[in-house]
């Protein structure tokens, strides 16, 4: 849903689900892996996640990495203009993600030649989850003379077909190949065996929203919330739950397989930082930073679907 007008979305009009509302009830077992898509949009504009979305903190809530997915989408397709790219996501998320039909408004900001600035906000039964920030820029030509980076190294994307991919059987969400030899990409959310950089390489299995296709862009908003488990993940698993992630890309992304390799994290009274590297097979594509609470004993494996 798209508000007119050049400022942020006002408060959102509250919303109330039938009860006899067949989108309200969440969908189980082989009933919603077949629809294949997280999402499906409904007559009222509302999008309706299928189990499959469902999240490891607590049960009966959306994941954040495919809330992000949505996002993504929903900006994409509503404040996107030819000339822009996407330079900047950025999405707050301060409230659990019910399994239940969601409404996702925006608004465009700034209308400038160089940048266009938008903004969408998340609902449920008027109850507002989480915001986002969009920030499209119109490439141009880099600026004259040197500046220091890092040396990188190389971290080359796996092709269609890699023996060394797999299909996790834990999370069926996704097709992974962990930087370090013998991590199991299906099993993100345990202890590592030593303190070691974080890294993985994801294709997405399934869609975000029924019969749309998957976008580039789309796909890297599926994977910036991973940002939160690459940079935390340790000799205890996984106990910081993250409450934001900010996405700076440089260009637009190429093919489907996308990388997160963990740059760097710092924590102090159990507030956290984290941050990432974002590439594909073009090679850098940009960064994520989120913002992480310690959250100790609370994320369950179990939940992935099944």
């Amino acid at each position: 849903m798209t508000a007119a007008g050049p400022t942020p979305p006002a408060a959102v009009p509250a919303e109330t689900a039938r009860p006899t509302d067949p989108a309200s009830i969440p969908e189980q077992g082989t009933q919603a892996r077949e629809r294949k898509a997280y999402f499906r949009r409904l007559d009222d504009g509302r999008y309706a996640p299928n189990d499959i979305a469902g999240g490891v903190w607590a049960a009966k809530t959306v994941s954040g990495r495919i809330l992000g997915g949505l996002v993504t989408h929903v900006l994409e397709q509503e404040q996107s203009a030819p000339g822009y790219r996407l330079a900047r996501l950025t999405v707050d998320m301060f409230r659990a993600i019910p399994m239940a039909p969601l409404t996702v408004t925006t608004a465009l900001v700034r209308a400038g030649g160089r940048i266009r600035v938008a903004d969408a906000h998340l609902s449920h039964d008027g109850t507002l989850i989480g915001r986002a920030t969009a920030v499209f820029l119109r490439p141009s030509t880099n600026a004259p003379g040197e500046i220091w980076r890092p040396d990188r190294g190389e971290w080359t994307a796996p092709e269609p077909g890699d023996p060394r991919l797999a299909a996790g059987t834990v999370n069926p969400r996704i097709e992974g190949l962990p930087m370090l030899a013998g991590e199991r990409p299906d099993g993100p959310l345990g202890p590592t065996r030593g303190v070691q950089r974080g890294g993985m390489w994801v294709r997405e299995l399934h869609p975000v929203v029924e019969g749309m296709p998957m976008t580039p862009l789309t796909r890297v908003g599926l994977v910036a919330d991973m940002t939160s488990a690459t940079t935390h993940r340790g000799t205890g698993g996984i106990q910081y739950i993250n409450t934001d992630w900010s996405l700076n890309l440089v260009r637009e992304p190429v093919g489907e397989f996308l990388g997160v390799l963990a740059r760097d994290q710092h924590a102090v009274d159990g507030v956290s930082f984290g941050q990432a590297t974002i590439h594909d097979a073009a090679g850098l594509l940009g960064t994520c930073t989120v913002t992480a609470l310690a959250n100790p004993g609370r994320a369950d494996p179990t939940r992935f679907p099944r």
